[in-house]
Order: structure tokens, then sequence, then C-alpha cells
């Protein structure tokens, strides 16, 4: 199995893990994860425009972008801004789609958890998509680079005050 496949799945189990549990603290409403969805339409949603998860709210819709990450809380939202083969980045559609008017996350969620076995939530965080990336515009002071396989940009929570809702392990 290819491993974008693998971290995929074990994103969709990390959200089952805390979508009841956990989430309801930050956000209200039905999620519905469609990271692994067959329907069309949905897939494209995922691919094009960013949404791993439908929230189902009093009769209205709102997409979010979700990603989890293992081994240590660091509490922090981390936005792809160059890939080593070239290909558009999350920053560059999230702009492109904001600017435009196109289809874009609501919100922003980033979860940490201890390892791929257990799933133990450790923090989660949630953001406007809007106020992060106009936050990005405006104060790019608070965001930092990190080099992996591609290039992030990654900003500590802490510096997202009054934006985000958070929820920490005791």
């Amino acid at each position: 199995m290819q491993n974008w496949v693998n971290d995929k799945n074990k994103s969709v189990m990390a959200f089952e893990k805390i979508k009841d549990t956990i989430l309801p603290k930050l956000i209200r409403g039905k999620l519905i994860n469609i990271e692994n969805s067959n329907e069309e339409v949905l897939a494209l949603m995922d691919v094009y425009s960013g949404i791993d998860v439908v929230r189902s709210q009093e009769k209205n819709l709102q997409g979010i972008a979700w990603r989890a990450q293992w081994g240590k809380a660091w509490n922090t939202f981390t936005i792809r801004q160059q890939r080593h083969t070239g290909t558009k980045t999350e920053l560059e559609k999230r702009i492109e789609s904001i600017d435009n008017g196109y289809f874009y996350p609501a919100f922003t969620m980033q979860a940490y958890f201890d390892n791929f076995s257990d799933f133990n939530c450790l923090s989660v965080g949630i953001i406007k998509t809007v106020d992060l990336f106009t936050l990005y515009k405006t104060k790019p002071e608070i965001f930092k680079q990190r080099q992996s396989d591609n290039l992030f940009l990654y900003v500590e929570w802490d510096d997202l005050k009054p934006y985000i809702k958070t929820w920490q392990a005791a």
C-alpha cells in the first residue's frame, strides 16, 4: 500500500476516535469524514478544496480541513508551502480559493496523537480558515518554516489567540 493511502487511513481512524468525545467540546453539529469517500463530488471536495470533514448543523453545511499527527503535541497548524514535486500546495490552493470565492474549508483543525496503535489524543486546535490565512497575510512574522521532504509553514497556537479554540489532554 502506498504511504499516503496508509496515512489517510490512519487519519480517518484518528478522527473517528475523537469525533464523538473531544470534538463536540470544540465545534457543534454532526461531523462526517469524507476523506475515504467513493462519491465523486465528495472526493472532489477533498482533492480540490481541501475539505476532509463535512459539518452539518441546523440544516447548514460547512467543510473542515483535518490533519492528524503523531508522537508529540506540537500545538501548531502546519501548512504545506512548497512541494518537492512542484505541484500546487495547500497554501496556494487556500489563498486562491478564498480570494476567488471557490469552495474551501470553513475551519482548519489539527490534532496530535500519541501513536498509531492507541490513538490517544494529546491536543486539538480549530480555527476559521479565513482567519488563519488572513493572519498569514497580515502577520507573516508569526509563521515559521520547516523543511522535510517538502517546505512547511507552521504557526503556534499560542500566537493565534483569540482566533482559536483548543483542547488539551490532562
